[in-house]
């Protein structure tokens, strides 16, 4: 029998059926400055220590912080972002969940390594052409995060404008040729589409769905479940359960606790 797992629900809502994809393991990405430095890593730790959520170390001549956002069940952490002190260079190694756009998420870890950047300027001598070159491409990149050409935008309205009136016409076709059936027939369609949409809900829970249910369990068991318990009861693998809970912890709508 598998362990029960203690779970508190977070502030955020159950993610919805479009965030409810395939699991992914989450990608990574990094940039890098050129920059020489000119203090001692002590010196260079004492300039982060009251960052309460940055973890330090040191490897190989090099202060390593460590920026942990979020973690996944086994408390491992999922979207993090490092940042290499490094004796003639800068270094920013992050990860980026399936569930978020590579470009706002780049934008978001530059903005941590510049912070981090500026308390530590006195330890470094660096080569602002290389700082100028990173903030360049972070802002094309915002550019065509948030703007789209109105010429685009308006074809891609037009298109769907299109389509919604052909969908429309022929849902319309549709309701005329079944209002010229028999009200006997036209009930028991919809009878037997009923029934049958029942038994397919019976048999196979939905993402969305299962993640409600592991809330409502969740709430009635004071925070805590068994996933076999649950398993049995919703007739669901046991795999499936542990792998919607264990993204559930990972972008945030649930925490673990102890």
């Amino acid at each position: 029998m598998a362990d029960p797992k203690t779970i508190q629900a977070g502030g955020a809502k159950p993610p919805s059926a479009a965030q409810q994809a395939q699991p992914q393991a989450p990608t990574t990405g990094g940039f890098r400055i050129l920059a020489r430095r000119v203090k001692g890593i002590d010196e260079l730790s004492r300039h982060f220590s009251e960052l309460s959520f940055l973890e330090m170390s040191i490897e190989k001549g090099s202060l390593l912080a460590l920026n942990v956002e979020s973690r996944d069940l086994k408390k491992d952490p999922a979207l993090f972002s490092i940042i290499y002190f490094r004796q003639n260079a800068i270094e920013a190694v992050y990860t980026c969940l399936p569930t978020m756009s590579p470009k706002k998420r780049r934008l978001g870890v530059l903005r941590h390594f510049l912070n981090l950047l500026t308390l530590a300027e006195d330890c470094y001598e660096i080569e602002m052409r290389q700082v100028y070159q990173v903030l360049e491409k972070a802002i094309s990149d915002m550019t065509e995060y948030v703007s789209t050409d109105y010429d685009k935008l308006f074809s891609l309205y037009d298109n769907l404008k299109t389509e919604t009136a052909a969908v429309s016409k022929k849902l319309k076709d549709m309701a005329d040729a079944n209002a010229s059936l028999s009200k006997e027939n036209y009930e028991l369609k919809n009878r037997n589409d009923e029934l049958l949409l029942k038994v397919k809900s019976l048999e196979t829970l939905s993402d969305s769905v299962l993640s409600l249910k592991i809330q409502d369990w969740l709430s009635e068991h004071k925070g805590e479940i068994n996933i076999s318990d649950f398993s049995k009861v919703y007739n669901v693998p046991e795999a499936r359960v542990e792998q919607m809970l264990n993204r559930l912890v990972t972008e945030g709508y649930l925490e673990t606790k102890g």
